[in-house]
């Protein structure tokens, strides 16, 4: 009975030890799980908070410089500035403000009444809360200039996805545009007529306008400035505020919507190309900085927007990028040349 209970004694402690010694590394692993999960939550709830700070501090930087008008659906900042006879008025691309526009503006603004506006849910724009594609977006800029009474033929400038808005608009109130000047614009079939490579990056980059409100909401591009590039050519006091716009919330909610609208935006896009631009005059100026793989099809989807009217141009600008080509003063001077140059020549027909 003593033998026993003395080997019982000791299978209890040895039990014991092996039970300690399995369960202390468990012991150390939930608890460094636990530390972990706490570490990962308090880089959520410090980044959210580092968002709503970023905000904050942005909307008291940089209130809207314009006028929202109601358009029954939803309301649309523009700001107008300049006091021309001659109005021209600017389409961003996706996912930038109207405020990328400036550098451009204040070259024009001595002679022109310029205006750039947000569309649905960009900006310092409303959120219709609905879908978003070119002819949507050209509708509503029909009606955003009746509500400015913005009435007379303007000259539209483009850039990017706003060139394809553009020529929506150019096909569906044509007596309402005088020239129409592309700068880099998208075009309709470039997911099909790219690269491989290359359609795969602009399926990525559809994607990533999609997921961009998410990471806003966890201040993950305010903390890296991940958006900066899309802003390259911008400076100073224009950098910062169009940085400030991109980096909040309710705007790439606004992109993400666009991105998610592209199908549609390609089909108003084909239907332009169908029906073309008759004469009007038309400028479309092309960046040359893209990857070598895509600048010959670049280039030749680019020349045939150039070709959507008898009296259309196409400009090559070698060392730009896609932004650049509208935003850097290096390059807008060209731009500036040609608004200048067809205003010269709508002054006769508006003289009519």
């Amino acid at each position: 009975m003593f033998i026993q209970t003395v080997w019982e004694r000791e299978m209890s402690e040895k039990a014991i030890y092996q039970h300690g010694s399995t369960m202390g590394p468990w012991r150390l692993l939930r608890r460094a799980g636990l530390a972990i999960l706490a570490g990962v939550l308090l880089l959520i709830i410090g980044g959210m908070v580092f968002q709503r700070i970023g905000e904050m501090r942005a909307a008291s930087l940089y209130p809207a410089p314009g006028q929202l008008y109601d358009l029954g659906d939803v309301s649309l900042h523009m700001v107008c500035r300049g006091a021309g006879d001659q109005t021209v008025v600017f389409s961003s691309g996706m996912g930038n403000p109207a405020s990328s526009w400036r550098p451009l503006e204040r070259l024009l603004e001595p002679d022109f009444r310029v205006c750039s506006y947000d569309r649905d849910g960009l900006g310092w724009s409303e959120d219709s809360g609905g879908a978003r594609d070119a002819g949507l977006a050209s509708d509503r800029l029909a009606r955003l200039l009746d509500a400015a009474s913005i009435t007379g033929p303007v000259i539209l400038v483009g850039h990017s996805y706003g060139g394809v808005v553009a020529r929506v608009f150019a096909k569906d109130y044509p007596a309402r545009v005088g020239a129409l000047i592309l700068l880099d614009s998208s075009h309709e079939d470039m997911g099909e007529r790219f690269p491989p490579l290359a359609q795969q990056g602009f399926r990525d980059l559809l994607e990533g306008f999609q997921l961009a409100p998410w990471l806003n909401v966890f201040g993950v591009p305010r903390a890296f400035d991940l958006f900066a590039p899309a802003i390259d050519g911008l400076e100073g006091a224009d950098y910062e505020q169009s940085l400030a716009l991109l980096n909040s919330i309710s705007h790439m909610r606004g992109t993400a919507e666009e991105a998610r609208g592209w199908e549609r935006t390609a089909v108003a896009g084909r239907e332009v190309a169908q029906a073309g631009l008759g004469h009007l005059p038309l400028d479309v100026f092309v960046a040359g900085d893209w990857p070598d793989e895509m600048l010959p099809s670049w280039t030749e989807m680019q020349t045939e927007l150039s070709q959507l009217s008898s009296n259309g141009q196409y400009y090559l600008v070698a060392e730009a990028n896609h932004p650049q080509i509208g935003m850097s003063d290096k390059y807008i001077p060209l731009v500036v040349a040609a608004v200048r140059r067809r205003a010269v020549e709508l002054v006769p027909d508006q003289a009519q």
